[in-house]
């Protein structure tokens, strides 16, 4: 029959003592580097992750930010422009007030400057009439 030798029980004693020991000293540390290493890649890539998100999250802001900036802006232009044109319009109408007093004014004065030789020329017609009136008779 079989026979078991002492010998087999002591290779099955130092082999468990071996993984035991191996375990303790050489496997344990290792999967333990190894734990760590996978958690600290893992974090990694959930920072990346996380940062790629706010940053994609932050050019979405700016880009919206801008988008306003430029609607923002045209409003203003536009009513710039609209303030512009009824400046322009309200100088065009006092301009065209002043014109208008100023030619009034010069009219009323080319009138009175008009009677006023008129005046003149009829007593002067009046007084060459009685000249000649005078020459004539005498």
């Amino acid at each position: 029959m079989l026979e078991v030798d002492l010998s087999v029980i002591a290779i099955y004693v130092i082999i468990w003592a071996l993984v035991f020991v191996l375990t303790k000293i050489f496997f344990k540390p290792l999967r333990k580097i190894l734990d760590e290493r996978h958690a600290n890649v893992q974090g990694n890539n959930e920072a990346c992750q996380k940062s790629i998100e706010d940053y994609e999250k932050t050019v979405q802001e700016i880009e919206e930010g801008i988008k306003e900036a430029k609607a923002m802006s045209q409003t203003a232009k536009e009513d710039i422009e609209q303030e512009a044109l009824k400046e322009r319009e309200r100088l065009l109408a006092e301009v065209s007030a002043e014109c208008r007093s100023s030619v009034e004014k010069a009219k009323r004065q080319l009138e009175k400057q008009m009677k006023t030789l008129q005046k003149e020329m009829e007593s002067r017609t009046a007084q060459l009439a009685e000249r000649i009136e005078k020459r004539l008779l005498h």
